[in-house]
């Protein structure tokens, strides 16, 4: 998703001495899926002239195990395939990055019947499907970029990378945006446009419009709209310490009242990565969503966590995860997960991820829950 058209080399070599966001990188040889598993950033496959490939395959079983809930267990089997072409690297022209992605569902139950959360305790649950989940270009122009096509608005704004191995969906995006919003995100991606412009001393900004109720995919924008905008700034020392933090704003505008109503909100998220006296790897997280609108079910949210790469010598891939979160409900009592996930790499590529969970307040309701799930992910 990065490189420059030739009309815009010269301002390229003269941007290029400036600190560069992460989609100004270089082209990576694989997207950022959604939802996400582990490990955070998925390898590719080069094939050469600028395509790469990269597939990956999640089974999960998790379930009630505890608390007033059902003792019901649920199953899901998840893939993507994607594809992606670099234009420089196939001789073509510079800067352009073509983007396709298939992804597949299948699940056994209900989760949301069975746990009654509003903070859903798997990102890999959906009903059943099978579709094209994205299919985008990306210029490069100088300082900036443009990207339009089918896609997760989720893959650029809101995320918080260090919280990527936790399962429960909330820590993948705040609810006040996808409680209140029907917006395209996972499952249902959507049409949209985006752009992003580097605006030195370590602050990018980018924005996009998406369409209004993205499963139908028909339409375009006559179901509505989401505008929402982002200001990122990263920083990094000598040391390895660096860090992010986003603020962002979206809206989403109806077409017609019997759709619901407009809502907006704001966002923020905070990132830190450091190394301790053994050079392990310490990352931890900082994520808060306001939604204040009263037709909003989830006014406000705030999550936390911790992650823990290494941890014996002997095991260098594998991560430890901790998280709270809590969604502050309109008129109910706020509902409280605290998450551990542990991601075991058995081999190269294979990675077994037991999870378990405390809810508190589910649905807003009375009690607790407890939620224990395993995850096999396979990639290549």
């Amino acid at each position: 998703m990065r490189p420059v058209l030739r009309s815009f080399a010269l301002a390229n070599l003269i941007v290029a001495a400036l600190p560069q966001p992460a989609w100004s990188q270089a082209t990576q040889p694989s997207l950022q899926l959604a939802p996400f598993a582990a490990p955070i950033t998925p390898v590719g496959q080069t094939l050469g002239q600028g395509l790469s490939t990269s597939l990956h395959f999640d089974t999960e079983t998790l379930g009630v195990v505890g608390g007033s809930g059902a003792r019901q267990a649920v199953s899901i089997a998840a893939f993507q395939a994607a594809a992606t072409l670099d234009t420089a690297q196939a001789g073509l022209w510079r800067g352009g990055q073509f983007d396709l992605m298939l992804m597949g569902v299948r699940s056994s139950g209900n989760l949301q019947t069975l746990t009654n959360m509003v903070q859903l305790p798997s990102n890999l649950w959906a009903p059943n499907f099978l579709r094209l989940y994205q299919l985008s270009y990306r210029q490069q122009l100088g300082p900036g970029f443009v990207q339009g096509g089918i896609m997760d608005m989720n893959n650029t704004f809101d995320t918080a990378g260090v919280a990527g191995h936790l399962h429960n969906a909330s820590f993948g995006i705040a609810p006040t945006l996808t409680s209140n919003a029907n917006i395209a995100t996972f499952p249902n991606p959507g049409l949209g446009l985006m752009g992003g412009l580097n605006l030195g001393g370590d602050w990018s900004a980018q924005a996009g419009v998406w369409q209004g109720d993205p499963p139908g995919m028909t339409g375009a924008m006559h179901r509505g709209a989401l505008w929402v905008a982002e200001a990122d700034h990263r920083w990094k020392d000598a040391e390895h310490v660096g860090g992010a933090l986003k603020l962002g704003a979206w809206h989403l505008q109806q077409s017609n009242p019997a759709y619901g109503a407009d809502s907006g909100g704001l966002y923020a998220v905070s990132e830190w990565r450091w190394k301790d006296a053994a050079r392990r790897n310490w990352a931890a997280f900082l994520q808060g969503g306001w939604s204040p609108a009263a037709s909003n079910p989830v006014q406000a949210y705030v999550s936390t966590g911790v992650r823990f790469v290494g941890i014996t010598p002997a095991r260098p891939a594998d991560v430890l995860t901790l998280g709270i979160a809590q969604a502050r409900l309109q008129s109910l009592p706020s509902e409280t997960v605290i998450e551990a996930v542990y991601s075991l790499e058995l081999v190269p590529h294979l990675y077994l991820q037991p999870d378990i969970q405390r809810i508190r307040h589910p649905g807003g309701t009375p009690g607790r829950l407890w939620v224990a799930g395993l995850r096999v992910h396979i990639e290549q």
